[in-house]
């Protein structure tokens, strides 16, 4: 078994359950991420070639044919996962925020505009991503991680390290395009 089969086969096995925690989706991030950029290096000269006289780099057709590839999508697909977490402690202040204004109208058309960024262009995609639908971000499901080039390859992430970011994005999402239509507006900023 080569190196890159022993990077994925460690990373499987942080979980028992088949449920993946972000604690330790982050710690194997940190633990290969020096060894990501190097493979990622190393990977980017493969496709490299002199057409004439510049040196330039040619897509790769056979998607993520070799296991140091696949590596590098698992790699980079959970570290945008992680980037996906970024807002966490952000939404929780903002759902405090919002559970005492949700009765005033103007006040949620405030909050919404302030929020504008993040709920329509930033985590617009966020229940399609993890979830397949919005509906089923209400349900009690685990956030759903699809690997595009290597389609055997599916994850669960604990739901309860999203809360906030679940819970905004819902909100968000039910208040938002409902109000811009009342409007009609295309955004409220």
């Amino acid at each position: 078994m080569n190196f890159i089969q022993n990077y994925i086969q460690e990373f499987e096995s942080l979980s028992l359950d088949g449920i993946y925690s972000l604690d330790k989706i982050e710690y194997w991030l940190l633990k290969y991420g020096e060894d990501y950029k190097r493979i990622k290096k190393e990977e980017s000269e493969h496709f490299m070639h002199f057409i004439n006289g510049k040196r330039i780099r040619l897509p790769n057709y056979i998607q993520a044919r070799i296991p140091e590839e696949k590596f590098l999508h698992i790699y980079k697909t959970l570290n945008e996962l992680t980037e996906q977490h970024e807002h966490e402690e952000y939404f929780k202040k903002e759902m405090a925020i919002y559970k005492n204004i949700k009765n005033n109208h103007q006040k949620v058309r405030e909050w919404l505009a302030k929020n504008e960024y993040l709920g329509a262009d930033k985590y617009l995609m966020f229940s399609l991503d993890y979830f397949g639908e919005e509906d089923e971000m209400e349900n009690e499901i685990h956030l759903q991680v699809t690997f595009l080039k290597d389609k055997e390859r599916v994850l669960f992430i604990d739901r309860k390290d999203f809360q906030y970011t679940i819970e905004f994005t819902n909100t968000f999402n039910n208040t938002y395009w409902d109000l811009l239509e009342e409007l009609k507006l295309d955004k409220l900023n």
